[in-house]
C-alpha cells in the first residue's frame, strides 16, 4: 500500500489500492482467430530503437516498450506462473509439480498474448514476453507497417479497429472491455476464475476501470486522456461501472448455458462465485454483526455478489437515460433455487439494457465541478444509509467512486479541493484496507473491525461517523 501524507500525493490515487485488488494484474489477450487475418508478431516487433523503444524513461512518447518492459506488471504475467503461489495452486488443482502453471492452458489463457498458443504467429512471438503490446493493442500484422503513416493516423479509432486490427483504447467502455476478458472473466474463452481456482488458492476478482488507470504504469501521456475527458477519472468510473457490469451478466449468461448443456458442457450450478463470498467465509459467533442483524434471504440461499451489481452501479445509471440495472437477474439469483434458464433469459436483457446506458453515457457531455460534486452527495448518502449493514464490497465501490471523483475535481479545479475531503477518504481507505490480515487476499477481519479504525488516527473512527464528515466537508463547500 503507499502511504500518503499529502493532499497532493493523493492524486491519481495511490489512494485507490485496495488490499489485493491489483494481483493477477493482465489485460485480456486478443484472441488471433477473432481477429483473422491479423496475426501476433510478438512485443520484438515494437522494440525498434527507431520506434517505441528508444528509452527516454518511464511514460515517455516513444518509450513505450521500454514502460512496458521495466515497469509495467503484464510483462511479468508469464513469470508469475513460476513462483510459490501458482505452484501451490496447480497442485491443489491437478496435483501437479513446480512449474506446471506454466504449460497449464487455463493459466496461459490469461497470462500470455494470444492464450499462449504460437499458432498462427509470427516468429518473434514467444509466451514468455507475459501480456504484451498485442494483448492490447490488437495483433499487430495488419497495421504494423502501416501505422506510422499520416494516412492511418487520420482514420478514426474505430475504423482502424476494424480495418487493420489496431484495437480502440480510446473510448472508455472499449478500454474497459478490453480488460474484462482477464479481469472479469469470459467463459467463452476459458478466461474464468471460478470458485475452484479461488479455492486453490487464486485471488478472486474485483477489477475497476478508474482505480486501475490510477495504479498503472502509463505508457501514454494523460494529458490526451483529459483532452477527450476532461472528466476522465470520474467518467472512467462511471462507464467502467456499466461495462464491467455487462461483462460479469455474460459470464453469468454463459455459465447458465454451460449447465444446460448447451455450452458443450455441464458446469456446476450454482457457481458459488456469483455469490457474496462472506456469507460463507465467515466466523460463526453468536455476537457477531451479521448474526444480531439477522438474515434477509431464506436460510441455506445466498445473497447474489455486489461488486458488480451494486448501489454503485445503480448511482451510476441514475446519471444514463437508461435505468438498466439488472433487477430481474437480481431477484432471481437470491431466490432460494435459482433457476438457470430463467436467470440467462433475464442476463441477456439486462445486458442489451447496459448496452444502451453505456453508450449513452460515452457520448454524454463531461461533468461539470457541481455535477461531480453532486453524484458524490449520492455515494456518501447511500454509504450512510448503509453504513451499520453494509458489505466490504459494497464500501469499497464507493469509495473508489468518490476517489475517482475527487481525482476529476483535482483535474478541474485543483485549488478547490477541500483538503478535509482529502483526508476523510485516507481515513474510509484505511478502514477498508487494514482487515485485511497479513497474507490475505481478502478483508476476513470486516466483521470483527466494521465499527473501528485500527490506525487510531482518530480513536472510534466508523463507516458512518466518516461519510457524515465527508457530507459535512460537502455542504461546507457549496456554501
Amino acid at each position: 500500500m503507499i502511504s500518503i501524507c499529502k493532499a497532493k500525493a493523493l492524486k491519481k490515487f495511490g489512494l485507490l489500492i485496495l488490499g489485493a485488488m491489483f494481483i493477477c494484474f493482465t489485460c485480456n489477450p486478443i484472441n488471433a482467430a477473432d481477429k483473422e487475418p491479423f496475426t501476433p508478431l510478438g512485443a520484438p516487433s515494437c522494440a525498434s530503437a527507431a520506434c517505441h523503444n528508444q528509452n527516454l524513461g518511464k511514460g515517455i512518447p516513444f518509450s513505450e516498450y521500454t514502460t512496458w518492459t521495466g515497469f509495467d506488471p503484464h510483462h511479468k504475467a508469464y513469470a508469475v506462473l513460476f513462483n510459490p503461489r501458482s505452484d501451490r495452486i496447480v497442485k491443489n488443482l491437478y496435483n501437479t509439480g513446480p512449474g506446471s502453471a506454466g504449460a497449464t492452458q487455463l493459466c496461459l489463457n490469461c497470462h500470455s498474448s494470444n492464450q499462449g498458443k504460437s499458432e498462427h504467429a509470427g516468429p518473434g512471438f514467444s509466451i514468455t514476453e507475459g501480456v504484451g503490446c498485442e494483448s492490447c493493442h490488437g495483433s499487430s500484422s495488419g497495421y504494423i507497417s502501416i501505422h506510422f503513416t499520416e494516412k492511418f493516423k487520420k482514420l478514426s479509432s474505430q475504423e482502424k479497429e476494424k480495418e487493420f486490427g489496431l484495437t480502440n483504447t480510446k473510448d472508455l467502455s472499449s478500454r474497459n472491455k478490453m480488460c474484462a476478458d482477464c479481469h472479469v472473466g469470459n467463459a467463452k474463452k476459458g478466461m474464468e476464475v471460478n470458485h475452484d481456482l479461488i479455492a486453490a488458492g487464486h485471488p478472486r476478482l474485483n477489477f475497476e476501470l478508474s482505480a486501475y488507470s490510477a495504479q498503472y504504469p502509463r505508457h501514454w501521456k494523460m494529458e490526451d486522456d483529459l483532452k477527450r475527458y476532461p472528466d476522465f477519472n470520474a467518467k472512467a468510473w462511471a462507464i467502467g461501472q456499466i461495462e464491467s457490469s455487462k461483462v460479469a451478466l455474460q459470464l453469468l449468461e454463459d455459465r447458465t448455458s454451460s449447465f444446460n448443456g448447451t455450452g458443450g458442457k455441464k458446469s456446476p450450478w450454482p457457481e458459488f462465485t456469483e455469490f457474496d463470498c462472506f456469507s460463507c467465509h465467515k466466523d460463526l459467533k453468536l455476537n457477531s454483526r451479521k448474526y444480531q442483524g439477522g438474515y434477509s434471504n431464506k436460510p441455506g440461499s445466498l445473497p447474489w455478489g455486489g461488486w458488480f451489481n451494486g448501489n454503485a452501479l445503480k448511482l451510476v445509471l441514475e446519471e444514463s437515460k437508461i435505468k438498466g440495472f439488472p433487477t430481474e437477474v437480481s431477484s432471481q439469483m437470491n431466490q432460494f433455487n435459482a433457476q438457470p434458464d430463467k436467470v440467462g433469459q433475464s442476463c441477456k436483457k439486462a445486458i442489451e439494457q447496459l448496452e444502451i446506458a453505456v453508450r449513452d453515457l460515452e457520448k454524454s457531455p463531461a461533468w461539470t465541478k457541481t455535477q461531480l460534486l453532486e453524484l458524490a452527495k449520492k455515494l456518501i448518502e447511500s454509504g450512510k444509509i448503509n453504513s451499520e449493514k453494509g458489505s466490504w464490497d459494497e464500501f469499497a465501490q464507493l469509495y473508489l467512486g468518490l476517489a475517482a471523483i475527487h481525482n476529476s475535481w483535482d483535474d478541474l479545479d485543483p485549488q478547490s479541493v477541500p483538503k478535509e475531503f482529502t483526508k476523510e477518504l485516507v481515513i474510509l481507505r484505511n478502514l477498508l484496507k487494514d482487515v485485511f490480515p497479513k497474507g490475505f487476499d481478502s478483508p476476513s477481519l470486516f466483521e470483527d473491525k466494521f465499527g473501528l479504525n485500527p490506525r487510531n488516527e482518530r480513536p472510534g473512527e466508523t463507516f458512518s461517523s466518516v461519510f457524515r464528515s465527508l457530507q459535512a466537508v460537502l455542504e461546507s463547500n457549496r456554501r
